[in-house]
């Protein structure tokens, strides 16, 4: 039978090796909050590489990162290079708008109108009604047309700086600034482009502004009034 003085010291041996057991548990469960901690960091830095990547446009161009106003490659691929007359084009509407990036469509946030005269060798060339409009696959620009008056309608969710050079893209009408559709400077003509009876040297980037007059013409100087009438509607 042990005696009491060996009783205590086993008791003591056991106090002790339990001690030790908790120790290490402790340091266990340190150890993996450790752990935990570094997966969880670099997971973040992962995301936030990702994040950066993905806007900095290494993962392709979207609509997010488009300048405001322009118009890229994407959206003009495809438009017509033909003469007049140039009926309202539908087809791959909603690429154009997309790829240029413009905002949805509203008439009460943000609602404008320009009026755009385009003439060809001197004769007028009917702007179509619907254009930017599709009704048959709800597909609708905030830029369009309702009538063949000349009247571009901006209508969009904010305010925004539409350009000539967008709507042609929305028309699908080939347009820079020396060319239209099918025409290019030649034999003394050329493209000239007035905003209120006064010469605009880059059209595609030209913003339109509450009830600008817009001449777009082709064909030798002089053959079009930089300054045609405007008429607008009550309440336009």
């Amino acid at each position: 039978m042990a005696s009491r003085k060996e009783e205590k010291e086993r008791l003591r041996q056991q106090r002790l090796a339990a001690e030790q057991a908790e120790k290490a548990q402790q340091r266990r469960r340190l150890m993996i909050g450790y752990v935990s901690a570094g997966v969880l960091a670099l997971l973040v830095v992962v995301g936030i590489v990702i994040a950066v990547t993905n806007n900095s446009g290494g993962g392709g161009s979207s609509s997010a990162n488009v300048k405001p106003g322009s118009v890229p490659a994407s959206a003009e691929a495809g438009t017509r290079t033909t003469p007049p007359p140039w009926p309202a084009d539908y087809d791959g509407l909603g690429d154009r708008i997309k790829a240029m990036g413009l905002p949805g469509l509203s008439d009460t946030i943000f609602h404008i109108h320009a009026i755009l005269h385009v003439y060809v060798d001197g004769k007028p060339v009917t702007i179509p009604a619907g254009i930017g409009l599709d009704e048959a696959n709800q597909v609708f620009s905030p830029l369009h047309t309702h009538d063949t008056s000349g009247i571009i309608h901006m209508e969009a969710t904010k305010k925004y700086p539409f350009t000539l050079g967008q709507f042609f893209a929305i028309w699908d009408v080939h347009f820079t600034d020396s060319e239209l559709g099918s025409f290019k400077p030649a034999g003394g003509k050329k493209l000239q482009v007035y905003v209120n009876g006064k010469p605009v040297t880059n059209p595609v980037a030209l913003v339109m502004h509450e009830h600008d007059n817009i001449s777009v013409g082709y064909g030798k100087p002089g053959s079009f009034p930089k300054k045609p009438p405007a008429h607008f509607p009550a309440g336009e």
